[in-house]
């Protein structure tokens, strides 16, 4: 679900010892670039190292008013509105990351054609490391001591002389696509109490796992829910869905890890709640907006870890290689793989 991007191991532009190459067929070619991502240098230079013409935006776009007749793929995270109106010819658009809700919201994209997710199964891996992270250091109260060791103070009754063990804590998954399947299931695997909640019924069923789906069975997963983690799409029906409700309707001293996107919390209902006392901690990745302002009181909270939307970033080498594959998809008249097209009414 991440929207920042690491290169590979090598040092940023080096070339990889074996490296995707562009299919020699369409070497006319052109690919338009049009990011946000503070990495856009290096994607450019591993696109054309892999033989492709690329086009950045702006700068080799003359402010968007070149003919980008020639643009037949189009990679991108958040483009300017009406950028990708300009490529008459285009065949295909391609998000930079597995999220999409950069894109969804632009009414400008043309709809005719698909928009192409990355899916990497070393993001999943990434980020189910990282919310298992997130989950011990609320299970064990890491943080508590780590203020106990900032203090110098020896305290051995944080925990209350008892460790919750994995097969007593009940985590909460929002979510069950690529990132969220792979979370729920190091989890499950691990022992934990793992429960689900989606916007709509799934036929599949993990095996030691407890299903919940629509707005209906929202509170009954909440109330059954000591972790709420957070990875849906970000989409209408989801924008703000941790709120006030939902936050009140989880146990007291519940913790909230969000490694989804920033839109689905609304901060001034979690600050309430961790102040209150009925939240007792949150880690949070994602922020709305991003980066987040010095001025968000997220920052100086005792009870909130904070991460600079990094829990599961795109390796740009992976990402360029399947780029390769799904460009040469297109350009033949063949359906990319179903499981990297978005579904532009559902949102994800």
């Amino acid at each position: 679900m991440a929207a920042s991007a690491s290169t590979a191991a090598s040092a940023p532009g080096a070339t990889a010892a074996v490296s995707p190459q562009a299919n020699a067929a369409w070497k006319d070619s052109e690919v338009l670039l049009a990011t946000t991502f503070g990495s856009k240098d290096s994607w450019a230079t591993y696109l054309r190292q892999a033989g492709l013409r690329v086009r950045v935006h702006p700068e080799d776009t003359a402010g968007g008013a070149a003919d980008l007749a020639a643009v037949e793929f189009a990679i991108c995270w958040a483009p300017q509105p009406g950028l990708l109106q300009q490529c008459h010819n285009l065949k295909a658009i391609q998000s930079m990351g597995a999220g999409v809700d950069s894109l969804m919201g632009d009414g400008t994209l043309p709809r005719h054609v698909p928009l192409l997710r990355v899916i990497d199964p070393l993001m999943s891996e990434r980020m189910a490391t990282w919310v298992l992270w997130g989950v011990i250091n609320c299970q064990r109260k890491c943080d508590a001591y780590l203020a106990a060791q900032q203090e110098g103070r020896w305290d051995k009754g944080i925990e209350a002389f008892r460790s919750i063990d994995n097969g007593e804590l009940r985590v909460g998954v929002m979510g069950l696509g690529v990132m969220g399947g792979a979370v729920a299931d190091t989890l499950a695997r691990l022992g934990y109490r793992v429960s689900a909640w989606t916007r709509r019924h799934r036929k599949e069923r993990r095996p030691g796992m407890t299903y919940f789906h629509g707005m209906q069975q929202l509170q009954e997963f909440a109330v059954s829910t000591d972790v709420l983690v957070c990875l849906l799409p970000l989409t209408d029906e989801t924008r703000g869905i941790i709120g006030s409700r939902l936050l009140s309707w989880l146990p007291a001293g519940a913790c909230v890890i969000n490694a989804a996107r920033g839109g689905h919390l609304v901060e001034a209902d979690l600050l309430a709640a961790l102040d209150s006392g009925h939240i007792a901690s949150a880690v949070l990745d994602v922020f709305d907006p991003e980066p987040l302002p010095p001025s968000s009181p997220l920052w100086r909270h005792p009870r909130v870890r904070i991460f600079p939307h990094v829990s599961s970033m795109t390796n740009i080498e992976s990402a360029v290689a399947q780029m390769l594959d799904n460009r040469e998809c297109v350009l033949s008249g063949k359906a990319p793989p179903p499981e990297l097209v978005v579904d532009w009414q559902a949102g994800y």
